[in-house]
């Protein structure tokens, strides 16, 4: 699957921004540093509260796996077992949070699982394994933005060129007039 997602320009592994609830003495310094090292993506859930995250590929072609399994599927603590590892993905009140979206050790894994079903923020969603239909979808939905996008920036540059040429050829039908007389 993560594979699978890689050669299609699917992101897992987004750092999710969150608001501290304490002191964090060097948590300016850690978003300083990551705005200018990564790309900033935003995103709002139905409330309109604004949740940023941001992605070490700066190209445009890349699609965010978690804000599409967001838009699919909703809500929930999705996994995948990959060999000896676990991606899971925490979507909470229609944001990622942070600190989700990675692939961790089983070990690691086993403990959070405990964890998230105590927790009182987390009861609410349901534990959901990622199958081979939610990536299958989440590629065909990517692709299909990134086919709307192709076609967008093919339509803006064709209308900047056409701009561009019409202009050339007014100024120089303007020159010929001005220097005729």
């Amino acid at each position: 699957m993560l594979e699978r997602l890689s050669e299609n320009n699917v992101l897992i592994g987004l750092v999710w921004n969150y608001e501290p609830t304490t002191h964090e003495p060097y948590y300016l310094d850690w978003i300083s540093h990551l705005r200018r090292t990564h790309r900033q993506l935003k995103t709002v859930n139905v409330e309109g509260e604004e949740k940023t995250a941001f992605c070490h590929k700066l190209s445009t072609l890349y699609e965010p796996f978690a804000l599409w399994m967001r838009e699919l599927y909703g809500d929930g603590i999705y996994f995948y077992e990959h060999q000896d590892s676990f991606y899971f993905l925490i979507i909470s009140q229609g944001l990622p949070v942070s600190g989700s979206d990675i692939v961790v050790s089983r070990r690691f894994w086993t403990i959070l699982k405990e964890q998230l079903a105590e927790a009182p923020e987390y009861q609410q969603l349901s534990f959901r394994k990622i199958t081979e239909e939610h990536v299958s979808a989440v590629i065909e939905r990517c692709n299909e933005h990134q086919a709307k996008m192709k076609k967008r920036r093919q339509i803006i540059i064709g209308s900047l060129a056409l701009g561009g040429t019409v202009l050339l050829l007014t100024v120089m039908v303007l020159l010929k007039v001005f220097i005729r007389g």
